[in-house]
């Protein structure tokens, strides 16, 4: 006994079912149904019979340690073995494992149980010893399997091998589908539409519609499923969920509108052939006559090419007239003809297609007109009934019932047609036979003409080339002067000629007049199409320019700027209609490629771009025209009097043929013959590219660029062997995705065929027909081999498969790669052979679908495998299980580490050198020898314990290079070479062409450097020299983690060079990047390398000094006021409104008026102090790095690191300040606490100071006071009084500083020495800057070291969002900004920031807000911690027991999301609570089951083993295992609770009436809903808010205040001082509406119908109340007051004894005249009484007059009756009673009339009952009028 898979799990599923079905027990077609299942299927197989598709999955939101835990659990439950039934709960043991799993008894034989473990999938077979029968809190937690048939789906027959295949690829996948109905044991019936789709589109099934699917499913299972089954919204996946509409069966009777009519006239006796098309029942289902087949394909073809092909040049609307024929677009791509019955709900229709019989709902836009010639044809299908039904012979109804089943499954039904049953409208038949389908569908032919379509940017660059042209004149070697107008990369950029400057400038003109005289909305380019010429804003300036529209997006358009040459996104707003006089102009810009550069690694790097840019740009160049292409000028470039620009690009190649092969040459020690060689070389190179320049095809695929030791995600698509098989990168898999939908669908419709010679084309695959990226590799008679560039296999097709692939087609890469475990392992038992077992095969297949979505590949090597080419030697691993598939089949002893044989040498070449991570790995410590430094952040090293390796392989490289320089003919590798350096020793590395034929460029592959190295010292390594080839390279290239890597600092480069080059050092790898590389923290001895080269960034660090300007008053001597004037960019910040006063050291405490301000800011009343300018010369953009130093790559020195300590000098400090540095008591910057920010925290923050947009300062909304309070305290007499003068000062020292400006005191910190007398300090609360005079500096007092430094550092973490740094100054100075801290960097923290502007206050009055007002007085508006009187939107969360409830604002609700997050990144600080201390009133944070997050929370009540808590955000209390309490930590206290809590405002809902619990229940309905809110006042007493609620613009309390006389009004009062309250002064008893929202569905039924003008509905939601107010009703006393004769008038409410119903009702009097009519709120009609029996009318019990009536009068909306007295006929009053009576109706309240009638909208039974699926005919002969 032991685990194992069922062979068939259909056949179980299957037999559990009927199993079910035995025991009377159906399907549960309702719970669960409308809901999303979101799996990863772990299972599928299917039936060849039944066509079923069988699956297991498993949820995504489960939790591993809860099951890991239950299992604990099992094992350790006290076993009870004894007999379980068939379908019962029980453990089973597993002999093998000895352990215990849940289960379900699936079949019993004896005493032989087949269990099925859910949660596993898998079936035990034991007996009756190992089972157990067990707790059901065991089975608490849900089957962690889940299983099913995929539904709406059956699979085609004679595909197996396939479908299984396919199958098998989904193992693994994240699915989302949509539960159709529940079968017993929770086997699920799920439509899951990206699978469905798939199995149609590659022609492996067939879509079934949804009522048929679950007929089907129902004959399979012989489960009787409920008929009110609610099919699934077709459209499940295309929406989100919250609006997908659910409509009703149909049960298929649109044939009673239609069919009946229309449908074919079969005469009785007719036997014919026919097909199924859809079914609900036996009783009713549709046929299709299979000689109807071909034109019916003719008919769908005829519809495709009209609504697909035409609609393309005049947008094809849905017509207005619903319930016309028309052309619709099924789910499987085909047309068909549909007759649209209802209403569009959610921009989807329900359709029927009248020639198969079935519903399904489309997009809107899939609905077309039907062309005029197919109105004609007739209707194909026909509504059938099996004729045996009502017959008494159980054997014929088997019989025939078994053909349905068969027919359902696609077979061909052979029948007899009895004749037409008039009252039912369809035909009973008789089934005589079935028999296989075999009718082939007709092939399509395409009709299209063939045609070459562009894209819409080449088009439109070919186009205006060509105007422009004629209009410049200009031709091949033209010369003439222009200037570069936009730089995409040296291939494409943009000039525009001086000849026509002129011209330019005075059309730019023009067009600035006239559009500044355009509104926004005057001129708008409506439905701009793809190349249309328009006017349009660029977004940087604002200003108008000539565009053209090259993509069309949802709220705009994308527009090539054809003067300027770069594309922007615009609004639709700002694209204009060109006026002619602007449009007759050709293009100012023409597009050009720079003459003889191509860029290094295939495509252009930002460095070069941008350097070639700086080149190019503000410059007037000299143009020579060298070639004209289809779209572009191919130019050489030449500045006036300067050498070309081409010569100065130094990361750029000249155009080589890099693949071409070195032919076999001799090596010798003669400079002459090495020349001789390398010339050889090129001479077979240059020949190799004439080649290929001859036969050179427009079209070619882009190359992936992979090197070794890149690690990526990537999924296997190809499995041969392991030493063959192919990946693509996942992180193009969308692309791809996305790329192939685009082809399918423009090769669908043209045909563009294939050049003679071109070997780049599409290829459609004989097997789906789709058509895939496919490159030609050999032609042979009338078949072609081609393989596909994206999924690596090689295919044989007919020609007449291959087209030419379009330019748009090209942009992506080539996405398969071949890949292998060649050289790293090889087979274990077939050494000799070299051939891999099945058995490895499968392992690796298993192992890669196991990793589905966590397969990494890292590159080891790149090999060209003869008569293969390229191959990249890979390492597959599991980036969640660490496993590794090459690890994994040696420890299997399926393969051993393979060595390089002979054999192999002479197949194989490598094309790279081995990559080894040298299983460095984060947390790892090595010991390295830096070889060296290539920039401030990146270097190269040494292992320590490769020492040993590297001598070896130097020894070797020795040996070698003597037998290279001896030897006269050798096989060589290409690039791979050893090259003498400086010292005169040979070295590995890797050869570069550069410009010069005599030199190349070497990049030495173990140390790191790079040299420009003769020829003649250049050898390529031959084949044979294995370990030379194969032994991995020794340099690793490290990034020094936390250094800023953006610009290069040579002066930190060089400190580098001389502090650690060539020494050994303590290397901790804290990470390792996806190119192979290492992120580390050096040390050396105690010195941290990285924080030393941060501090060194720092200081170098440009700091423009700021202007600072400053209004005087006489406030205590002293007052601040800051403008800040940065020098480069001159910056000015605007003056502040409503702002806090304290941004730097230049503001004064003193808050004066704006107008104040504006005086000042007038009469320029200030003064300004500038401080020296820093030099910055040492920081140098990167891209501009000349050649660096090269240091040999000698064996690293072996001295010892514990050799005495180097100096590492601070920069900053001069040596003659030296004798400041002594120890003193003066406490350094490091002294102040923690700034209170920390990674991911969010706040509402302050510009204080700006340098740039990489240097600034922020200081915190909430620390505002703090900071004024601090300067006060500093500035105070008495402290003045007791200061010291600072001395001995250093760097970094903390101190009181005066600032110039306002001789204020502020904290400062120590930055650099100024001369003899001055020090340069930074203001450390504010950020500025200023040089101060020593005797202006004090020691700071110990109690102004307990706050932190106020002013945070910080840079933007995306500079690109502004254009510079004026710009970004001007954006966020003065301005509340909601700030983003992401990481720290170095000293300073990286940002992102959001600006906020000054929100209205809630409950403000309209007068403007005097600039007096604190920022602080509104900042708490933005972060909505305090609430102000005012109205505002809310989810109500909950409603507690007296009445008093939470809401969240809906404001919050990013704040809601930043706290999810922030708890997440807090949690590990947060310390489980230790049981003795949990405490009521302990704010923790908890984990909830509901949804397993932790929570906010605060305890209410402590229980044994449990708590109960409130959960402070979502109002809400849960009980909580006192083990999963947690404590919480400062960064989650800083946001305050979100859930709010509050009462009503009202008499009808005071703390009495709330104590009720009929008032909760009406505050219950709102519970989840979206309510408006007015807050009125806060409660300190009860510490809530006081609210009202708004709904419908009324208070929802109006509806339920009483009325009261104006004496009762007087004596208030004493009414409520009495305890006995007389009746007959009582208020009159009123009852209200329960509250709805407008537009919004409610389910619900009718109560009563008179006419569409008169009838009452009733919400499901109101159930639970009906049945609560009914057992209240019943319990009324015998003795009850009567209704006082005073309350006897209209609106009243009491109760009556209907004599219809026989007991008590609660009733309003509508009339109390003689006759007395009263409307029983509660059932919707009304009753009558003579005034004589007025006495038996009673008091409502004031417990009922809170509860809501439960009924809705209502009018139906959109309908009048024909008449013209306003009356409805009986007919349409009898119609419209059966169209409600006995429905499921979903109702929509739209407007309330009168404060009596709602006007509604209702669906019933998914039929609109509005009637605009009748004729108009029809509706008017019922007395209608829509």
């Amino acid at each position: 006994m032991s685990l194992h898979k069922a062979q068939s799990k259909v056949a179980v599923i299957l037999c559990v079912v009927l199993q079910c079905a035995a025991a009377d027990s159906p399907v549960d077609s309702t719970a669960h149904l409308f809901n999303f299942l979101f799996i990863a299927l772990t299972h599928l197989d299917w039936n060849a019979e039944a066509t079923l598709i069988h699956f297991q999955g498993q949820y995504l939101t489960i939790c591993e340690l809860d099951y890991t835990i239950l299992q604990g659990e099992i094992q350790n439950t006290p076993k009870n073995k004894t007999a379980v039934d068939i379908g019962e709960f029980c453990l089973v043991e597993d002999l093998t494992s000895a352990r215990w799993y849940r289960g379900r008894v699936q079949n019993r034989k004896e005493d032989l149980f087949d269990v099925f473990l859910i949660d596993h999938g898998n079936v035990l077979s034991v007996n009756i010893d190992h089972i157990s029968s067990c707790s059901s809190e065991l089975f608490i937690l849900p089957p962690k399997i889940v299983c099913g048939f995929l539904a709406n789906v059956l699979l085609l027959k004679g595909s197996c091998s396939v479908i299984d295949e396919y199958l098998a690829n989904l193992i693994g996948q994240s699915v989302t589908g949509y539960i159709q109905a529940l079968l017993p044991h929770k086997v699920l019936l799920l439509e899951a539409s990206d699978i469905n789709n798939n199995i149609v589109r590659h022609g492996l099934g067939r879509h079934v519609d949804t009522e048929t699917f679950l007929l089907l499913v129902e004959m399979l299972t012989e489960v009787q499923l409920k008929q009110n089954i609610e099919p699934v919204p077709d459209l499940l996946i295309e929406k989100p969920r919250g609006q997908e509409f659910s409509f009703k069966p149909s049960g298929l009777r649109g044939h009673e509108q239609i069919l009946s009519f229309c449908g074919p006239r079969l005469p009785c006796g007719t036997r014919a052939k026919v097909r199924v098309t859809a079914a609900v029942k036996p009783g009713l289902f549709y046929c299709q006559m299979v000689s109807k087949e071909t034109e019916l394909w003719e008919m769908s073809r005829k519809l495709a090419e009209v609504c697909e092909y035409t609609t393309k040049e005049h947008t094809q609307k849905t017509p207005e007239n619903l319930g016309l024929l028309c052309s619709i677009k099924g789910k499987d791509g085909r047309w068909y003809r549909g007759f649209v019955q209802y209403l569009p709900v959610n921009s989807q229709v329900r359709v029927l297609f009248i020639d198969y019989g079935f519903l399904e709902s489309v997009k809107v836009e899939n609905v077309h007109k039907l062309p005029s010639g197919i109105y004609s044809t007739p209707i194909m299908a026909f509504p059938c009934s099996l004729s045996c039904l009502s017959d008494q012979d159980e054997a014929l109804k088997t019989q025939q019932l078994s053909f349905l089943k068969a027919g359902l499954l696609g077979k061909v039904l052979d029948v007899d047609i009895r004749g037409f049953d008039e009252d039912r409208l369809l035909y009973p038949i008789t089934v005589i036979g079935a028999e296989d389908n075999r009718v082939k569908k007709p092939e399509i032919i395409q009709e299209i003409p063939a045609m070459k379509i562009e894209s819409v940017f080449e088009r439109e660059e070919f186009k205006t080339l060509n105007e422009t042209l004629e209009e410049e004149e200009l031709q091949v070697n033209s010369v003439f002067v222009g200037y570069v107008e936009h730089v995409q990369n040296p291939s494409n950029f943009w000039i525009r000629t001086q000849k026509r400057n002129d011209e330019f400038e005075e059309m730019m003109a023009k067009m600035s007049d006239h559009f500044d005289q355009v509104k926004l909305d005057e001129d708008v380019l409506l439905n701009p199409e793809l190349g249309t010429m328009c006017c349009a804003v660029y977004e940087e300036d604002m200003h108008f320019y000539r565009g053209v529209v090259t993509d069309t997006l949802e709220h705009g358009a994308e527009v090539l700027f054809i003067d300027f040459g770069n594309i922007e996104k615009v609004p639709h707003m700002l694209i204009k209609k060109i006026p002619e006089t602007f449009a007759s102009k050709s293009a100012f810009a023409i597009c050009c490629s720079l003459v003889n550069v191509i860029p290094l690694d295939e495509v252009w790097t930002n460095a070069t771009s941008c350097f070639f840019k700086r080149a190019v740009s503000n410059k007037a160049l000299l143009v020579h025209v060298v070639e004209v292409k289809k779209n572009k000028f191919v130019v050489d470039l030449k500045e006036m009097g300067v050498k070309t620009i081409r010569a100065s690009l130094k990361p750029v190649a000249q155009k080589n043929t890099e693949k071409t092969r070195c032919p076999e040459y001799g090596v010798t020690s003669d400079v002459n013959e090495c020349n001789e060689q390398w010339e050889d070389c090129e001479d077979e190179e240059k020949k190799s590219t004439k080649e290929t320049d001859k036969v050179q095809t427009p079209a070619s695929f882009k190359a992936l660029t992979i090197t070794p030791g890149c690690d990526f995600a990537v999924r296997c698509i190809s499995i041969s062997s392991p030493s063959e098989f192919w990946c693509q990168p996942l992180d193009k898999a969308q692309e791809l995705e996305e790329l192939m939908a685009k082809v399918q669908h423009y090769y669908s419709t043209k045909r563009v065929p294939l050049r003679s010679g071109d070997s780049c084309c599409v290829a459609v695959s004989p097997k789906d027909k789709r058509g895939y990226r496919a490159f030609v590799i050999e032609q042979m008679n009338q078949h072609v081999k081609v393989m596909l560039v994206d999924f690596g296999n090689t295919i044989m097709i007919n020609e007449h498969n291959l087209q030419a692939i379009m330019p748009e087609f090209l942009n992506l890469e080539g996405l398969a790669f071949r890949c292998s475990l060649y050289n790293g392992i090889e087979p274990a038992a077939h050494k000799n052979s070299g051939y891999w077992t099945p058995e490895v095969l499968n392992t690796m297949t298993d192992f890669v679908l196991n990793s589905a979505g966590a397969l990494r590949c890292k590159v080891v090597s790149q090999l060209n495998i003869k008569d293969k080419g390229l191959c990249n030697v890979v390492d597959l691993h599991n980036a969640q299980s660490k496993q590794s598939i090459t690890k994994l089949l040696v420890e299997q002893g399926m393969a051993t580490e393979a060595a390089i044989s002979t054999k192999q040498m002479s197949t194989v070449f490598p094309e790279s050198f081995t990559y080894s991570s040298y299983d460095l790995t984060p947390g790892k410590e090595e010991h390295v020898f830096i070889t060296h430094v290539s920039s401030h952040c990146e270097l190269y090293c040494h292992l320590e314990r490769n020492t040993e390796v590297i001598e070896l392989l130097e020894t070797k490289i020795s040996e070698e290079s003597e037998k290279m320089i001896q030897a006269s003919t050798k096989a060589v590798v290409n690039k791979l070479c050893l090259a003498k350096y400086l010292d005169g020793k040979w070295y590995r590395g890797l050869t570069h062409p550069v410009q010069s034929p005599l030199h190349l460029n070497v990049f030495f592959v173990d140390y790191g450097n790079t040299n420009i190295s003769e020829k003649n010292h250049v050898m390529l390594i031959p084949r044979d020299s294995g370990e030379l080839l194969y032994t991995p390279m020794q340099a690793l290239r490290c990034s020094l983690a936390s250094v800023s890597k953006g610009e290069f600092y040579a002066d930190v480069k060089e400190w580098l060079d001389g502090a650690i080059l060539n020494k050994q050092v303590r290397a901790v790898i804290v990470g390792n990047s996806d190119d192979g590389s290492f992120d580390v923290e050096l040390f050396d001895g105690d010195v941290n390398i990285n924080e030393k080269v941060n501090e060194l960034i720092f200081s170098l660090s440009p700091k423009p000094k700021a202007n600072i300007s400053f209004d005087i008053n006489s406030i205590q001597g002293y007052q601040k006021s800051l403008s800040s004037d940065i020098t480069k960019p001159s910056v000015k910040c605007k003056n502040q409104r409503n702002r806090r006063s304290s941004s730097s050291p230049a503001c004064k405490a003193h808050r004066g008026t704006q107008a104040e301000r504006e005086t000042h800011k007038k009469t320029g009343n200030t003064r300004s102090v500038r401080g020296k300018k820093q030099h910055n010369n040492t920081k140098v953009k990167q891209g501009n790095e000349g050649n660096t130093k090269n240091h040999v790559p000698e064996k690293p020195l072996k001295s010892s690191p514990d050799k005495d300590q180097r100096e590492y000098l601070d920069t900053n400090t001069k040596s003659k300040h030296t004798q400041l540095t002594e120890e003193t008591q003066i406490p350094q910057l490091s002294c102040l606490p923690n700034m209170k920010v920390g990674g991911s925290f969010m706040a509402k923050c302050f510009v204080s100071h700006i340098d740039s947009v990489d240097s600034f300062f922020l200081q915190l909304s909430v620390d505002e006071s703090a900071i004024l309070k601090m300067v006060e305290d500093l500035n105070s007499g008495v402290l003045r009084d007791s200061l010291t003068a600072a001395t001995s000062l250093r760097i970094n020292d903390l101190v009181l500083a005066e600032y110039e400006e306002d001789g204020a005191l502020y904290r400062a910190v120590v930055k650099d020495f100024e001369g003899s007398s001055c020090l340069k300090v930074e203001f450390v609360d504010y950020g500025n800057s200023a040089v101060i005079a020593k005797e202006k500096i004090y020691s700071i007092p110990k109690e102004y070291l307990s706050q932190p430094r106020f002013g945070i550092p910080c840079s933007l973490l995306y500079t690109n969002l502004y254009k510079d740094d004026e710009s970004f100054t001007e954006a966020v100075m003065e301005k509340p900004l909601w700030v983003d801290f992401v990481c720290q960097w170095g000293t300073q923290w990286k940002v992102k920031i959001e600006i906020h502007e000054v929100p209205a206050i809630l409950g403000a009055t309209k007068a403007a807000l005097k600039s007096s007002v604190k920022a602080s007085d509104w900042a708490d508006a933005v972060i909505p911690s305090k609430i102000q009187a005012g109205t505002e939107n809310a989810t109500f969360l909950s409603v507690l027991s007296n009445g008093n409830f939470y809401i969240r604002l809906n404001k919050t609700s990013e704040l809601l999301a930043a706290l999810k997050s922030r708890i997440a990144d807090n949690l590990y600080k947060c310390k489980v609570v230790a049981e003795e201390d949990v405490k009521v009133g302990l704010k923790c944070l908890v984990k909830v089951d509901k949804d397993t997050q932790w929570h906010r929370a605060v305890v209410q009540h402590v229980g044994l083993g449990k708590s109960q808590v409130l959960l402070v955000d979502q109002g809400v209390s849960e009980e909580i295992p006192n083990g999963l309490i947690r404590n919480t930590c400062s960064d989650l206290t800083e946001i305050q609770n979100l859930a709010v809590l509050c009462k009503v405002h009202s008499l009808g809902f005071s703390e009495r009436a709330c104590a009720d619990t009929s008032c909760w229940e009406t505050l219950q309905l709102l519970v989840d809903k979206e309510v408006k809110l007015t807050f009125v006042c806060y409660s300190k007493v009860d510490q809530l808010w006081v609210v009202e609620i708004v709904m419908n613009g009324l208070f929802l309390v109006q509806q339920n205040e009483m009325i009261q006389t104006p004496a009762e009004t007087r004596n208030e009062t004493e009414e409520e001082e009495k305890i006995h309250l007389d009746v007959n002064t009582s208020p009159l008893q009123q009852l209200v509406f329960a509250p709805v929202d407008i537009d919004k569905m409610y389910p619900g039924f009718a109560a009563a119908v008179t006419t569409p003008f008169e009838f009452c509905l009733v919400l499901e939601d109101l159930l639970l109340i009906m049945n609560k107010l009914s057992l209240m009703l019943d319990d009324l006393p015998e003795q009850m007051p009567p209704l006082p004769e005073v309350h006897l008038v209209p609106g009243t409410c009491c109760l009556i004894k209907s004599e219809s119903k026989n007991k008590w009702c609660r009733a309003e009097i509508v009339n109390a005249d003689t006759i007395a009519v009263l409307n029983l709120v509660d059932y919707g009609h009304c009753e009558c009484m003579q005034c004589e029996d007025f006495s038996e009318l009673k008091v409502l019990p004031a417990e009922m007059t809170n509860i809501p009536k439960v009924t809705f009068p209502c009018i139906l909306r959109g309908v009048k009756p024909v008449d013209e007295d306003g009356q409805w006929t009986d007919d349409a009053a009898v119609f419209f009673q059966q169209c409600l009576y006995q429905k499921n109706l979903q109702i929509f309240f739209r407007e309330f009339e009168s404060n009596t009638h709602w006007k509604v909208d209702i669906l019933a039974d998914a039929f609109v009952s509005q009637f605009y699926w009748f004729s108009p005919h029809m509706l008017t002969l019922l007395g209608f009028i829509i």
